[in-house]
């Protein structure tokens, strides 16, 4: 009994310690600037002027087909959810100290669309590396 005591108080010393703490309400230090300003011009209904400022901060994605893409995918989103009203940013995943993953959820009038954004660490800072949104919530399984 007394074993159990002494692992039941050694657990619940440790958890505050080891409680999650990916989950933050505002993007990561390191790349909230990009994302405040996507958002921010995607609420604006600038949808393609938001992509082409979050593409044109990264070597990896100045294929113009990429972003022509993106651009119908999200005018295609903002016409049938609607307008973007806010966001948020949930969840954050470290992978070392050269990579994020930020997940976000933008509120429309219609849905709510969960974003990725992932960014790495180069010689001259963060830059994107891959990004996308789902509009279908049971693919979410990361997302609190």
């Amino acid at each position: 009994m007394m074993y159990i005591r002494q692992t039941c108080a050694l657990l619940l010393a440790l958890a505050p310690v080891t409680a999650p703490v990916l989950a933050q309400t505002s993007p990561a230090p390191e790349v909230e600037q990009p994302i405040s300003a996507f958002f921010a011009t995607v609420k604006q209904g600038k949808g393609e002027l938001a992509i082409q400022n979050l593409l044109g901060s990264s070597p990896l994605w100045a294929r113009t087909a990429v972003k022509e893409q993106m651009t119908a995918q999200l005018d295609t989103a903002l016409k049938i959810y609607g307008p973007m009203t806010s966001y948020e940013c949930p969840l954050t995943y470290r992978t070392g100290t050269m990579m994020i993953r930020q997940y976000c959820l933008a509120q429309h009038q219609e849905l709510v669309l969960r974003w990725q954004f992932d960014f790495v660490k180069a010689t001259k800072g963060w830059t994107l590396s891959y990004f996308a949104f789902a509009d279908q919530s049971n693919l979410w399984p990361d997302t609190p």
